[in-house]
């Protein structure tokens, strides 16, 4: 009797679409984690296939997050603005972007860094559930034992409520840091080698405008990368060994910058 409560809530658990969501944010990490391996272990060619796997899970989770949130696509201006007010279109957009080019590694891990917290917030909030649901309150005034398997159960949900709390901001400080300075460098590089095409560098700093009036994190990161820019190579803290030019470029760069993040994108309501 006991197994068939368990199979039917788990055949409930499986028809909900977050699911299929949770599903894709498991093949992301997965897949992330084997294709990492191949890479420090220099078999990244014979990895590849988990790092597109990888993708195909990521544009799954974000399909099934942007398809709740904006519906059946619709060719009106209405919904252009729902997808517009959404940051999720924008790393599906990014994810099939990736998907269809040369591997860069550090791609991934904003993608994986995401579905690690999704994944274990998902196994707390719903998995544990199904498996251990919260006992009914007993008509008597006898309290209900608890198993050893259901001790384990809220120890372990207990820990991952804690573990995100904690970690949480710190791990969104590090992915923006990643978005904004390392998956850049290695983009330029990649341009300058001609490995990937200038218009998917473009794309990422027009993603990347987006993401600065739409994070707070990112934001924040921008503001830290300027000001460190700032004291290295402008008068008077940096050092005067920094030949003239070098300076000037930063200057243009900078204000070329701050005019293309001028216009602000709408957050949704």
């Amino acid at each position: 009797m006991a197994q068939q409560q368990i199979a039917s809530r788990l055949w409930t658990l499986a028809k909900h679409p977050q699911f299929i969501w949770w599903l894709g944010h498991c093949v992301v990490l997965f897949c992330s984690f084997f294709y990492f391996y191949y890479w420090i272990t220099f078999r990244a060619a014979e990895g590849e296939s988990y790092y597109y796997t990888a993708y195909l899970g990521a544009m799954l989770s974000y399909g099934v997050v942007v398809y709740k949130s904006a519906g059946i696509p619709q060719p009106n201006w209405e919904y252009f603005q729902r997808l517009n007010r959404d940051e999720n279109v924008f790393y599906l957009g990014l994810a099939v972007l990736w998907f269809f080019n040369t591997p860069v590694i550090v791609t991934i891990l904003p993608y994986a860094t995401f579905s690690l917290f999704h994944l274990i917030t998902y196994f707390r909030t719903n998995i544990l559930q199904t498996f251990f649901p919260p006992p009914r309150q007993p008509h008597s005034s006898r309290v209900p034992q608890t198993s050893q398997y259901e001790k384990w159960a809220n120890s372990t949900s207990k820990f991952i409520s804690t573990w995100v709390h904690q970690n949480y901001d710190q791990a969104m400080k590090t992915v923006s840091f990643f978005e904004v300075v390392v998956i850049t460098a290695m983009l330029i590089w990649n341009v300058l080698t001609f490995k990937l095409r200038l218009y998917i560098l473009l794309v990422y700093f027009l993603f990347l405008r987006i993401r600065f009036h739409m994070s707070k994190f990112t934001a924040q990161t921008f503001h830290n990368v300027g000001n460190f820019l700032d004291k290295s190579l402008l008068p008077p803290s940096a050092s005067p060994n920094i030949p003239p030019y070098v300076t000037k470029a930063y200057l243009h760069a900078k204000s070329a910058v701050i005019w293309a993040g001028r216009f602000r994108f709408q957050r949704a309501a």
